[in-house]
């Protein structure tokens, strides 16, 4: 035998690892202590977290996919003209599942959930103060977008000269060596 094996090893450099084993499995049972089975099921209830009302669930859950997208947003931006195309097609694809999980979420509220989601997230009043001291109606008139109108970014005297100049069908035709001869360069 070698001098290794034939010394006993020590337990100074052992961790402790839990609780001793009993030598007895009869010893608890044997001894004048009810056993209470109330603290185990207390111990495990918490891990769930304290209950909450429906409108904290709503908005801790719409919270939490909110801050998902806007990291997987803040990511796939900062990130676009850096990555390779994998990584950028994976920060991509990402990006569109959160968004998708949230607007997936807001579809899928009914009845109550939607009621109060609506009340949390949507509660801001449409702000109508200017359209009251201006006079103007809050919805907006319809504009039709096919036919002839004018268009609204030509000044007055572009206008004029457009009219003015109607006839002209005179085209320029030439080139720099003609426009610097006409010039007298």
């Amino acid at each position: 035998m070698s001098e290794n094996q034939a010394k006993p090893k020590s337990n100074r450099n052992r961790r402790y690892r839990g609780r001793p084993k009993k030598k007895n499995p009869n010893a608890q049972q044997a001894s004048n202590k009810p056993s209470n089975n109330n603290n185990r099921k207390k111990r495990y209830n918490n891990r769930r977290g304290p209950k909450l009302s429906l409108e904290d669930q709503i908005t801790l859950k719409y919270n939490n996919l909110l801050e998902q997208h806007l990291v997987a947003r803040k990511k796939y931006f900062a990130l676009y003209h850096r990555a390779d195309p994998k990584q950028k097609a994976k920060l991509e694809r990402i990006y569109y599942n959160t968004i998708a999980k949230l607007r997936e979420f807001e579809r899928g509220l009914s009845g109550d959930k939607l009621d109060i989601f609506q009340k949390h997230f949507n509660s801001l009043k449409e702000d109508h103060i200017y359209s009251a001291n201006h006079e103007i109606e809050p919805i907006a008139e319809h504009v039709s977008h096919q036919g002839d109108f004018d268009d609204p970014h030509f000044l007055q005297l572009q206008k004029e000269a457009k009219t003015q100049y109607s006839e002209d069908t005179e085209e320029s035709v030439g080139s720099i060596d003609d426009y610097k001869q006409y010039k007298g360069l």
